[in-house]
């Protein structure tokens, strides 16, 4: 059995990630991987998911505590554990992989102007792994802290990005045709009408009704919005602030192609699709 710590997954390849996440999706979308919706107890959250080859779950707890490990653990076919993945970067590397996925399959081939709304972990991880795949000509960041922001736009220039901090989330979104939202607000940080037309959103943080980074209104001007689990969105605590719309998966965008006028908005709500850090897992330890 192999132990992986962070420091395995951080040498993974970003662009590698992308396409195991895009192997996933669409086993999904076939059936071919098991991916029912999270289980919360004991201030515990686990996700399974497997497929004829491999399978597994991931597990990390729910208490204020300052640190956010994670585990996950792969089983072969044979019944033998594989290994385990521990630490705090396979699960932001597993969500930025599949946010990716989702602007390439959704976005304007063209789109490069990328807009970050948060400074944390996630907006850090969906930016490199971003720019992994698509060429970047401007990366924007704004957070409500200004020290924050101006490091992660620094962090990324030494990446190799072309990154500015900028002062207030509607210089970027009128300056973006790429936007993401990566925070913890409970309460939307940008208004529907400042998303211009053609633009791809991407949101990550909190998107619960009673609780969301993201302005539900903004579906009705989306022509588009996809998710990549529509298991975990039917089955989010305290339910999804957009249970209701009409939502389309992820898998099955990638498998017809999606078809979108230049002006089109498209909304991606990233809900994290079970069995997507167990076959991440595998990867990463094949690979050692």
């Amino acid at each position: 059995m192999k132990l992986l710590t962070d420091a395995e997954v951080q040498r993974f390849p970003r662009a590698t990630a992308v396409e195991v996440m895009r192997r996933a999706v669409l086993a999904a979308e076939h059936g071919e991987l098991t991916s029912p919706a999270r289980l919360h107890a004991a201030d515990m959250t686990f996700t399974v998911g497997g497929m004829p080859d491999v399978f597994g779950f991931r597990a990390y707890h729910t208490r204020n505590t300052p640190l956010d490990e994670q585990v996950v653990v792969v089983w072969a076919n044979s019944g033998c554990v594989a290994g385990v993945v521990v630490g705090t970067e396979l699960g932001p590397l597993r969500t930025s992989a599949i946010g990716v996925l989702a602007t390439q399959a959704l976005a304007r081939p063209e789109a490069s102007q990328l807009g970050l709304i948060g400074s944390g972990m996630q907006a850090r991880h969906h930016a490199l792994t971003l720019s992994s795949v698509r060429e970047l000509t401007q990366v924007l960041v704004y957070s409500r802290q200004t020290e924050s922001r101006e490091k992660l736009a620094a962090e990324l220039r030494v990446a190799g990005l072309p990154a500015q901090a900028a002062p207030s989330a509607e210089e970027v979104c009128a300056a973006s045709d790429l936007l993401t939202l990566a925070t913890n607000s409970s309460r939307p940080v940008i208004q529907p009408e400042w998303v211009r037309p053609g633009t791809h959103v991407c949101t990550l943080g909190p998107k619960e009704a009673h609780r969301h980074e993201f302005p539900p209104e903004l579906a009705r001007r989306a022509a588009l919005v996809v998710t990549d689990s529509l298991n975990q969105l039917q089955g989010y605590p305290g339910s999804h602030a957009l249970a209701a719309e009409d939502t389309t998966s992820l898998g099955a965008c990638l498998q017809s192609g999606s078809i979108r006028q230049p002006d089109d908005i498209t909304l991606f709500l990233s809900v994290g699709l079970a069995g997507t850090e167990v076959l991440l897992a595998q990867a990463i330890l094949q690979k050692r």
